[in-house]
């Protein structure tokens, strides 16, 4: 069986009032920007589609810093 190439981004948003309704704004701008197809749950999970040869770095270089204040959690499936 031969893997399709198929990924999901997905960020989990660590609760902060007011610091989550920004990084939510931010992240479904950036979201709505790729192109990609994406969804939110509760306003705090996000999961955006990868299909085969999508580059997730511009995504990624978003999600670094609120990711090293502990704001939020994101991974990326293979």
């Amino acid at each position: 069986m031969t893997k399709s190439g198929q990924r999901t981004l997905r960020v989990a948003l660590v609760p902060q009032d007011q610091e989550q309704v920004r990084l939510h704004e931010l992240l479904h701008g950036k979201a709505v920007e790729s192109g990609l197809a994406h969804e939110w749950l509760h306003g705090t999970y996000l999961a955006v589609d990868l299909p085969p040869g999508t580059d997730p770095t511009p995504l990624i270089k978003v999600l670094e810093t609120p990711a090293e204040a502990g704001a939020l959690h994101w991974e990326i499936d293979s």
